[in-house]
């Protein structure tokens, strides 16, 4: 019997979202035929045991996923089930570690911590002595890739035609404000200049500095007769005082702005605040809330209802672009960038990790 199949092990209440989105990406490497994962692959009818018993015979991997609670998962009696000799997952394990010519590869999904053998139950440990893979929410792709390119070692992948696929133009790079505005600001400052020179008093200055005069002025303060001016005294310094007793005329009379209204939604022309799918090559990478301002926003990032990035955007008018994208313990530089041709009801474009492209698209709830 040829063994050309990949098996996903896991455990329904650990990793199944996991295991699920881990299955759509191998099927795209390998065809929907060459992945196994119970609960979409068993036809209604067949016997479990005897068709997972069956497919481990025919799988050339085992893909084992431990979460977080793996090993903790208890029974109704409080028994955890890990260590009950009817317990399929550790059914699964056992009977492919004593498989001959079956490659075992333990994964360790999100932030699940590698397992010891005394913490194994017996037919089971030599489980701890395999090297371990890695699945993180943030790496999520570049763990995909590496485990990827392990099982094309041991099993062929498609060979996919090369497609020419009708895409959108990419988005512009984005650009910063100056780059936007410069000539704006140099239009600006060019008509000040030319009000500047053109004003009398800068015609009258520039005249008697070419031909050398100064006209005389009558000074307001003469010193000539030693007093401090004709109707200082200083020995009554409130006589200053008299007309502004608090010395705060000028201050109280200059006029303050008004601090200016929030950008309402509505001023962009739409309004795209709320919830959004993130969808990338086809598969849902989780969802994306705006918190809208006008033509800037605010946004996190969700990945099955656990938050693992934020940053901030902007609308230019015909793209939505992030200018910071974050993702927690993760060390790669995000962003995306979107265009919409339906009035802002769906986004299409690409999302970008460290630079790399992929087509992506916005979804709203």
């Amino acid at each position: 019997m040829q063994k050309n199949k990949i098996f996903i092990s896991y455990r329904q209440s650990d990793t199944q979202s996991e295991a699920s989105r881990l299955k759509e990406n191998l099927e795209d490497i390998f065809g929907a035929d060459r992945v196994f994962f119970d609960i979409e692959t068993l036809e209604p009818g067949l016997n479990f045991a005897k068709a997972i018993e069956k497919t481990l015979f025919q799988s050339a991997v085992v893909l084992v996923l431990i979460g977080e609670t793996w090993i903790d998962v208890k029974d109704e009696e409080g028994n955890l089930r890990l260590f009950k000799e009817d317990d399929w997952v550790r059914k699964e394990v056992a009977m492919a570690l004593a498989m001959e010519g079956t490659r075992v590869i333990p994964i360790l999904v999100k932030d699940a911590k590698k397992l010891s053998a005394a913490q194994l139950p017996e037919n089971i440990k030599s489980l701890a002595d395999f090297h371990w893979a890695e699945l993180t929410i943030p790496r999520w792709k570049s763990d995909v890739e590496k485990l990827a390119h392990t099982l094309e070692k041991i099993i062929p992948p498609l060979k996919k035609e090369t497609e020419k696929r009708k895409s959108k133009p990419l988005p512009p790079a984005q650009k910063s404000w100056w780059a936007r505005n410069y000539l704006w600001v140099l239009g600006v400052f060019v008509v000040l200049m030319i009000i500047i020179i053109s004003s009398d008093d800068f015609q009258k200055g520039y005249q008697e500095g070419k031909n050398g005069t100064r006209e005389s002025y009558d000074d307001p303060i003469d010193n000539s007769d030693g007093q401090s001016g004709p109707n200082l005294n200083l020995s009554e310094p409130n006589t200053l005082r008299d007309e502004n007793p608090t010395g705060t005329d000028i201050i109280e009379n200059l006029p303050l702005e008004n601090n200016p209204a929030p950008i309402q939604p509505s001023q962009t022309g739409f309004d795209y605040s709320g919830k959004w799918w993130l969808w990338e090559n086809g598969v849902r990478m989780g969802y994306i809330l705006i918190k809208q301002n006008g033509n800037f926003f605010n946004f996190d990032y969700y990945y099955f209802d656990q938050k693992v990035g934020e940053g901030t955007g902007e609308y230019d008018g015909e793209y939505l672009y992030s200018t910071l994208f974050t993702i927690f313990e993760a060390g790669s530089n995000y962003g995306f960038s979107f265009g919409s041709n339906d009035g802002g009801k769906n986004w299409y474009g690409q999302t970008y990790n460290d630079n790399l492209p992929a087509n992506a698209e916005l979804k709203r709830n």
